[in-house]
Order: C-alpha cells, then sequence, then structure tokens
C-alpha cells in the first residue's frame, strides 16, 4: 500500500530575529537640533515682545487707550522733528495708589511718541539725591506727586539757571496745572506763568482727577481728566507762551444768570490748547493788535459801529488772519450781517425748530457735515445744540465768490424734520413752505479766503468760524463732541490743522448706592450660602465616589 502523506503539520526551523543597531548618534543630532530650535523660537517670541508689542485695549469704552488726538499730537511734526526730546520726569511714590495707572499712562505717552519721548519715574522716598537734583533744575521741590514736562531745546536748557527754594518756580499752581481753574479766569492774569521756561510744565497728580463727596462726607475720586490735563501740558511744553486770541469784551454780556457765561468756557477751551483768550475793548483801541492769532466775537449783543467794522475788516484783510463768531439769534446785528454776507455768510431772521407731539422744540438736532477739514474726524456724527439757533445761508460754490477766492463751507446742518420759522413770535407755529426756509439748514459754516491749494500761499489763508447759536457753549455740560468740534475750529484758525481730532474724555467712576437691606442680602450670600453649596457639594461627591 503506498505511504500517504501526512497531514500533521510540519513545524519550520526558527530562523533567530535580527536586531537593528541604535543609532544613538541620530537620535543625539534630532534632539540637538530640537533644543536649537526651540530656543531660537524662543528668543524670536521675546523680541518680537519686546521690540514690536502692542497692547490691546479690552474695555468697552477704550478706557485705557489715548484719544485721536493725544495720538496726532504725539505723532505729528511738532513733536517728531524736535533735534531734543520731551523729557516727561513722574516723581511719584511707588506705593501711591495712583503709580499703576499713571505708569501705564505715562508708558503710551512714550511708546507712541517713540524716540522723541523720553521718561523717567523717580521714587521720592528711594531716589532722594535724585529728587533733590529734580528740585534744583526746575526749581521746584518735592512736596506730593507730581509730573514734569520739559520741552526745552538744548540752547535754552543751557541758559537756564538754577533756582533757589526762595524763588518762584516756573509752574506752581497757577501754572498750566491748573488748567481748567486758570481758564476760568482767563482775564489776562496768565501773561508771566512761566518764570524758569515757557517750555517746562509741572502737573501735580491730584489735579488729575475730579473729587466729589459721598453721604458719609468722604472724598472719592469720581472721574479722571489725566490725558485732558498731560496733553495740555505737552502742547504748552512744545511752544511755550501761549497763543493770544483777543475777545471783544465790549460787544457781549461778561455775566450770566445761570452757570458760567459762554465766553468763560470757551476760554477753558482755549487755555487746553494753550491759547490764551485776551478780553480787549474795541473803543479803547485803534486796531487789532499784532500779535492776535485770532479774533473772537462771542454772542455779541451790540452791533459793530462803522469804525469798528472797519477794524476788523482791516483785520480781517491782513494775511493769516482769523475770526471766531457766535451770534445770538435774538439780537439784530445789521453791520455784522452785511459784513458776513460779503463773504458767503448770511444769518437768517428765523428759528430753526421743530414740532413733535404738538410741543415746539428749538433744542436743534444736527449732523456735522462730511467733507471739511474741521470735520476730520466728527463728519457724520450727531449732536444736539440746546438753546435757540437760526439758520445760515452758505454759498458754497457762488461763482463770484470762487473768483475772488473766498469759499465758504457748511459746517453743521439740522437733521430732517427741522425747518427755519420766520414767525418765530407767534404761538403754535406750522411749516409754511411759502415764507419758512427749508433743508438744508446750517448752523455752522466756515469761510476760507486765498489760495488754499498752493503751497506757497497756504500759509497766507485768512480763515472764519461762524456758528449760530451760543447756548451750547454757556451750557455747564457742553457736549464732548461740541467741544472737539470748538477745540478742532480753533485749531484750524490757528494753522494747527494737525491736531483736529477727538480729544481725550473724562474717565468716570460710577457709584452704586446700596440699601442696608442689598447689604444684608449679599453677605449672607457670601458668607453663609455659597460656602454651604460647596461643602454639600463636596459631601455628595465624597459619598458617590465612597458608594
Amino acid at each position: 500500500m503506498p505511504d500517504t502523506p501526512s497531514t500533521e503539520p510540519v513545524e519550520e526551523a526558527a530562523t533567530p530575529a535580527v536586531q537593528r543597531p541604535i543609532r544613538r548618534l541620530g537620535h543625539s543630532i534630532l534632539v540637538a537640533i530640537q533644543v536649537v530650535a526651540f530656543c531660537i523660537v524662543l528668543i524670536s517670541v521675546n523680541y518680537l515682545s519686546c521690540a514690536r508689542h502692542s497692547r490691546i485695549d479690552l474695555t468697552e469704552r477704550q478706557d485705557f487707550t489715548l484719544s485721536d488726538f493725544t495720538s496726532k499730537l504725539l505723532k505729528g511734526t511738532s513733536v517728531q522733528d524736535r533735534k531734543e526730546p520731551i523729557r516727561i520726569i513722574a516723581v511719584i511714590r511707588r506705593g501711591s495708589p495712583h503709580y499703576s495707572r499713571m505708569r501705564n499712562l505715562l508708558d503710551e505717552y512714550n511708546r507712541l511718541g517713540g524716540d522723541s519721548v523720553e521718561l523717567e519715574f523717580v521714587d521720592p522716598a528711594r531716589q532722594t539725591d535724585r529728587t533733590l537734583e529734580i528740585a534744583q533744575i526746575y526749581g521746584q521741590p518735592y512736596i506730593e506727586d507730581m509730573i514734569i514736562v520739559d520741552g526745552r531745546s538744548a540752547e535754552a536748557e543751557s541758559a537756564a539757571a538754577p533756582k533757589t527754594d526762595g524763588e518762584t518756580s516756573a509752574t506752581d499752581e497757577t501754572d498750566q496745572g491748573k488748567t481748567a481753574e486758570a481758564a476760568k479766569d482767563a482775564t489776562g492774569d496768565q501773561a508771566d506763568l512761566q518764570q524758569l521756561s515757557a517750555h517746562v510744565r509741572t502737573v501735580y497728580v491730584k489735579q488729575l482727577y475730579l473729587e466729589e463727596l459721598d453721604q458719609f462726607r468722604n472724598r472719592f475720586i469720581a472721574a479722571w481728566q489725566d490725558e485732558d490735563v498731560i496733553t495740555s501740558s505737552f502742547i504748552g511744553a512744545i511752544e511755550g507762551r501761549p497763543r493770544k486770541i483777543y475777545f471783544a469784551a465790549d460787544k457781549s454780556n461778561l455775566e450770566a444768570s445761570d452757570g458760567e457765561p459762554a465766553w468763560k468756557v470757551l476760554a477753558s477751551l482755549l487755555w487746553q490748547q494753550n491759547i490764551q483768550m485776551v478780553p480787549v475793548r474795541l473803543t479803547d483801541i485803534q486796531s487789532i493788535p499784532k500779535d492776535a492769532e485770532g479774533l473772537a466775537l462771542i454772542a455779541p449783543q451790540y452791533d459793530l459801529s462803522e469804525r469798528e467794522l472797519k477794524m476788523v475788516t482791516e483785520y480781517w484783510d491782513r494775511p493769516r488772519s482769523s475770526l471766531f463768531i457766535t451770534l445770538d439769534p435774538s439780537v439784530e446785528l445789521s453791520n455784522l450781517r452785511i459784513f458776513l454776507r460779503n463773504y458767503g455768510i448770511t444769518p437768517r431772521n428765523d428759528r430753526v425748530i421743530s414740532v413733535e407731539n404738538k410741543q415746539t422744540l428749538s433744542s436743534v438736532r444736527a449732523v456735522f457735515t462730511r467733507g471739511a477739514e474741521i470735520n476730520l474726524d466728527l463728519g457724520g456724527k450727531s449732536t444736539v445744540f440746546d438753546g435757540t439757533s437760526n439758520s445760515l445761508e452758505v454759498r458754497e460754490n457762488d461763482d463770484q465768490l470762487m473768483n475772488k477766492r473766498i469759499r465758504p463751507i457748511a459746517l453743521v446742518q439740522a437733521a430732517d424734520g427741522w425747518w427755519g420759522e420766520t414767525r418765530y413770535k407767534e404761538e403754535n407755529p406750522v411749516f409754511n413752505p411759502e415764507e419758512d426756509h427749508t433743508a438744508p439748514l446750517y448752523l455752522a459754516a466756515a469761510i476760507l479766503r486765498g489760495q488754499a491749494t498752493s503751497d506757497d500761499t497756504a500759509q497766507l489763508v485768512s480763515k472764519m468760524v461762524v456758528i449760530s447759536n451760543t447756548d451750547f457753549l454757556a451750557s455747564k455740560n457742553t457736549r464732548p463732541e461740541q467741544a472737539d468740534f470748538v477745540k478742532s475750529s480753533i485749531n484750524w484758525l490757528v494753522g494747527r490743522e494737525d491736531l483736529i481730532g477727538i480729544g481725550p474724555r473724562k474717565l468716570h467712576r460710577h457709584k452704586i448706592t446700596l440699601l442696608d437691606s442689598h447689604n444684608t442680602f449679599i453677605s449672607r450670600l457670601l458668607l453663609i450660602f455659597l460656602p454651604g453649596a460647596v461643602i454639600l457639594t463636596s459631601l455628595i461627591v465624597w459619598n458617590v465616589r465612597r458608594a
């Protein structure tokens, strides 16, 4: 019988596995490359974060970001084209509750100013020698925390002799540090503010915030105005002696029945721009002084006489002259009206009103026009002009005016739904298209006289701003956008176009008042209920895990 093949599996001979040699050199090289790459990345990230870092303000109102006005100032030619940097010396105790805020704020000035701004923090408790040196250089002994802004050139710094303690400092409490209070007086007493140097400003930290009293007569910080005051000090340190705008005091009411008069509010706004408003009587002078940066007519209550009109016209015919005029609609000024009409702006005998729910409204809702240089950042934004306003006829495209190189520009326009009522003395006014003035209704306008498009003649152009309302200045609470509009108008008039923009805002601190019952509930919630809930949750978790 033939042999049959066996079906049992035959085990193959086991072959020993070949072990690969460990390449330790390759792993070492790979690890070394990774370590080197990690170090390069770490160094690069640190370098970029230090050299090209950027800050992000996550607050809703951008409370820790410098305003557009301050940014333009620090990045403008007046700061960046200086041969010597502007020095900021902050003599502030490190233990001060305001140290952190001042540090962050002044660091932003230093960052935006770049090499043109130098920042130094001095702790008077630890750096006594440096504090005494600063007192000797600036004649400003340390009494309380302060910030010194030094905008002197090298020649002026070397020529300035150190003062002794007995001498009056260049920037005491009557100086720029008291910006708001000094501006409220604005009667010419600010002529000799700086004795050490016109380019040095000192601000005390206590002047950077506003205080109020609570129900227990305790003081607390209600609002911060630090950026506003420091930026004002920057402008003063750069320019030195304040510029002068003369104010026709004999044509306006110097007192107001309610609150501050409009001219004092305007003087406060101008002083923040290092501009001094000097009252002058037109009847006592033969011509507008040659050092005038401008002439202001604030709500004139009396018309210009022929002699005064001739004086104003002669000033307006000068190169680089400027006029700032706010009107009182209730006063008829025939000569001034003719003067303005010759240059393309005619105040109308009406009142800008609207009727809602059978109620006549006179506080005009208006919009800043687009395209005008003054409204560079305000264009399209809305506001409300309190009080009474009349409309202005603005001949923007008049061929006769263009041939004379006169260009009127509309600045503020009333919103839809408003009209110029000519029979404003009657009750229950109703719009009459045959008598009343329809849109567009302008509340403010500007005038350019000269060839502003040529670089050779741009510095010789005369400018004028006319506003048909003054009550918005006389109010205690001038709206921020209106304050920016006035500041931009003034900077435009005096030839500081690079400072046109939206200014700093006050940072308000809102205090929440809690009743005793609310306070008791919050105390129980924090001391009893929340800890009890945590303990109960812990017991439940422990019991579940134990089971």
